[in-house]
């Protein structure tokens, strides 16, 4: 059986424990868990960048305890280019200051408040 000792944990592990990558010989060179802490990690701390430039609490009601809780949400859906919380792999850069510059930072509740509010005006003007 092959091993492949990752620097992460510091431990030899079977090769079925790293990731294979596509155009990259020899796979991953951390084993699975340790690839996929530091890919959380890396994904908290572009939140926290991301959630720092917008203020660093919700517009309408101030919340500020839970990072988890707060949402990026679009003034205005037509202009969207990218979705924060689906961005992966990048860097906190220009282009992604200049989307958030199309957001309002809010917690969760406000959000769905706003987009039921939305809904709501959506139906209605359908209705009339």
């Amino acid at each position: 059986m092959e091993e492949k000792f990752c620097p992460y944990c510091k431990t030899t592990k079977p090769i079925s424990e790293f990731y294979q990558r596509r155009g990259k010989a020899g796979g991953s060179c951390y084993c699975k868990p340790c690839t996929n802490a530091e890919t959380s990690q890396r994904s908290i701390a572009f939140k926290e960048k991301c959630v720092e430039y917008k203020g660093g609490k919700c517009e309408l009601c101030g919340y500020n305890k839970y990072i988890g809780a707060l949402e990026f949400h679009h003034k205005d859906p037509t202009k969207k280019d990218l979705q924060i919380s689906k961005v992966r792999g990048r860097s906190f850069n220009d282009k992604i200051k200049k989307e958030l510059d199309k957001c309002q930072i809010l917690c969760s509740n406000c959000h769905r408040e706003i987009h039921f509010i939305e809904n709501k005006k959506k139906t209605y003007e359908r209705n009339q």
